[in-house]
């Protein structure tokens, strides 16, 4: 099973959050796996260098920003979602209990619900139902990618702040592979596939985020459709897997920190 939970909270305190703080949520996440099982979290932190999680940014009625800071007011209400491609570490995530006090940065965060029920982006699914789903899903037109949060890649030594759908698609048959998927994801195949995935209608922009004192790189987000009907039914079929995958893996580097949240949409061949 993998799943994503979301959170609604409320701020216990009035605090100036940095407009990227993922490194705060990724550090607040190992908190809750090591509340549920300190092994989990030793196993996750020191074994694994692929995180089987990815968190969101904090989302709440955002003021300006103030020198890279936004304020959040006691009081005021927050979710924040998180994913999980192991079984353990979705139970941790869903452990956390209503009325406990979170510790993000300097922000207090009192849990008023818990959600994995479907609403919200949130829910939980089998493997092999994502897998029947995208198989059974017909000849399809386009795929629809939108980016919450800055993907980021590299290509050789260079950010690449660019919605190449080689890049994209490869990175879903890496996470896919590292996550322990119940269907082989041959990469130079996704590859070969992708390639021929034409960009279509897009509304997005790449900008330079700073995630820890003065280190940033060049990242993108906005919408993003690709049309696939050069593709064969098959290659149609992996590439919608990959995406709606996308749903809980997040694409690119450091999901797990806040960067390449993702929802996926398609549009069948009529």
């Amino acid at each position: 099973m993998i799943g994503a939970v979301v959170y609604r909270l409320r701020a216990e305190d009035t605090a100036r959050v940095p407009v990227f703080h993922g490194r705060w949520l990724h550090g607040l996440f190992f908190k809750i796996m090591e509340g549920y099982s300190a092994e989990l979290s030793t196993y996750v932190h020191e074994t694994l260098n692929v995180k089987p999680f990815t968190v969101s940014l904090l989302k709440w009625r955002q003021e300006k920003d103030e020198g890279g800071y936004r304020v959040v007011t006691r009081g005021e209400s927050l979710s924040w979602r998180v994913t999980a491609l192991r079984e353990d570490v979705l139970q941790a995530a869903l452990h956390v209990r209503t009325g406990e006090v979170l510790q993000a940065g300097n922000l207090p965060l009192r849990v008023e619900k818990v959600k994995a029920d479907g609403t919200e982006d949130s829910g939980v699914v089998d493997e092999m139902e994502l897998v029947g789903a995208a198989l059974q899903a017909g000849r399809i037109a386009e795929i629809r990618l939108r980016f919450l949060s800055p993907v980021a890649f590299r290509r050789d030594d260079k950010d690449y702040p660019t919605p190449d759908p080689v890049f994209i698609f490869s990175s879903l048959a890496d996470k896919w592979q590292q996550a322990a998927m119940p269907v082989e994801m041959d990469r130079a195949w996704v590859r070969e596939a992708a390639a021929r995935a034409l960009l279509a209608e897009w509304h997005g922009s790449s900008r330079r985020v700073y995630f820890g004192g003065d280190r940033g790189m060049l990242a993108f987000s906005g919408r993003f459709s690709y049309d696939v009907t050069a593709l064969n039914e098959e290659e149609q079929h992996a590439l919608l897997l990959l995406a709606q995958f996308a749903n809980f893996s997040g694409v690119g580097r450091l999901t797990g920190q806040g960067f390449g949240e993702t929802r996926a949409l398609y549009r069948l061949l009529r």
